[in-house]
């Protein structure tokens, strides 16, 4: 991995798939906050290990074929899974607490107008950079 290839927005484009992915999932929760026996689902907090392997992947090298694989799993960019236990659950089974959702919704927001605002703070650095000047 060449660390000086890294720019911010790359790092910054990682966040913003992350959050989308995020509320992407959040609204699912939201929308089977009635079927029975549904289960919260979210992803892992996005850190910067995610960025780094979102921007320029680590994998082990093999050198020889008689090598073994290597104990680093391969694993999907950002990995859904269940919510960990709310303090309420339905009699049906379903652990959707909406209020919660609505919070962790807002959370993903955030994380996205964050990214956004560090896209565009590159941007008019670059411009600055460049000599051109406006908006």
């Amino acid at each position: 991995m060449d660390i000086d290839k890294i720019t911010l927005s790359d790092m910054a484009m990682a966040k913003l798939d992350w959050a989308a992915k995020r509320a992407r999932v959040l609204a699912q929760n939201v929308a089977n906050a009635d079927t029975p026996g549904y289960k919260a689902r979210d992803l892992d907090k996005f850190t910067f290990k995610d960025a780094l392997q979102a921007v320029a992947p680590v994998t082990v090298a093999r050198t020889d074929p008689q090598h073994l694989k290597g104990t680093i799993p391969e694993r999907s960019r950002f990995v859904v899974r269940k919510s960990p236990k709310t303090s309420e659950e339905s009699p049906d089974g379903n652990n959707v607490v909406l209020e919660e959702q609505m919070q962790k919704i807002s959370d993903a927001k955030g994380a996205y107008s964050t990214a956004v605002t560090l896209m565009m703070a590159e941007d008019k650095l670059m411009k600055l950079a460049l000599g051109k000047s406006g908006s």
